[in-house]
């Protein structure tokens, strides 16, 4: 029987956003595939796994930075922001969490392998990226401004999942990864905006810290836009299919987390319901487009 912190810990590593989206994302990629008549079970499972054990390595590494760096003990946690704090008294020690970090991270470096060999080389570059995107997000691409950035890598395993069935990399699927980064890169620019002080006092330059909450408010609104001018600009030319339109139905609770953000500069409880409006705009979008690829 697992004990109740333990439950609580799993929870918490599970429960972050960022590790949904990577197995929806690799179940997008293999939809695409099995459309064009792509589709062995085995590697599309390992896959799956791979990439999940990735992000767990990425989340608990950030996890355990944050703590070693003192980010988490200087934000206001919501349910929606301020960490995901696995690393608390009776919870994870820090050396645990580096260790299940590290674990994670070469159980998918394995999986990655093996899945290069199945499939092919040019696989190695995707996973190697991610890894290093991941890896060294809190030590050094939120510290040289460049974090939102490497988070457009998680968009990539539309693309890995893709390749691992079909042995290469489709048109279609190159472009599908680009508003599927951005999606991730937009979720954090609104959770950086109640930890604006923190990351600051602790050496994290990101787009809120750099720009202000104000203007990175702004950054997230014409990033939304942008990411649904890629859809439809995908349907037009044809690399994207039809019923992805159904992706923004999210547009209201995209938009209302912009409206509500405004003022929550003043109000938290506006601010609260910005980030959790943005959360659920997130995943109706990719829902919305594994639901379109799957029909």
């Amino acid at each position: 029987m697992i004990g109740s912190k333990a439950r609580i810990i799993i929870f918490r590593i599970i429960i972050e956003p960022h590790l949904l989206i990577s197995l929806l994302y690799a179940v997008l990629g293999g939809l695409m595939a099995f459309r064009q008549g792509f589709y062995y079970a085995p590697l599309f499972a390992l896959t799956v796994i791979g990439a999940v054990g990735s992000q767990i390595a990425a989340n608990t590494y950030d996890e355990y930075f944050d703590h070693r760096f003192g980010t988490d003990l200087l934000t206001t946690k919501t349910a929606y922001s301020g960490g995901g704090r696995i690393i608390f008294d009776g919870g994870l020690t820090p050396s645990d969490a580096f260790r299940v970090a590290s674990v994670a991270l070469v159980f998918s470096f394995f999986v990655g392998i093996y899945l290069s060999l199945r499939s092919g080389w040019e696989l190695i570059p995707l996973f190697f990226l991610g890894g290093l995107a991941g890896t060294f997000y809190s030590t050094i691409w939120q510290r040289k401004g460049l974090g939102e950035f490497m988070l457009c890598v998680i968009g990539l395993i539309v693309m890995g999942g893709y390749f691992v069935q079909a042995h290469y990399y489709s048109a279609s699927s190159v472009y599908l990864s680009i508003p599927c980064g951005l999606l991730i890169a937009n979720l954090v620019i609104m959770n950086e905006v109640p930890d604006a002080e923190a990351d600051a006092k602790t050496g994290r330059k990101n787009v809120t810290t750099t720009l202000g909450r104000e203007n990175a408010i702004r950054a997230y609104f014409l990033l939304a836009t942008s990411i649904y001018a890629i859809i439809l600009i995908g349907i037009a030319s044809g690399l994207v299919i039809p019923l992805a339109a159904i992706s923004l139905i999210s547009a209201p609770l995209i938009y209302s987390a912009y409206f509500y953000a405004k003022p929550g500069l003043a109000s938290m409880d506006h601010l609260v319901k910005a980030l959790r409006n943005n959360i659920l705009g997130m995943y109706v979008f990719i829902v919305m487009l594994v639901v379109a690829y799957a029909l």
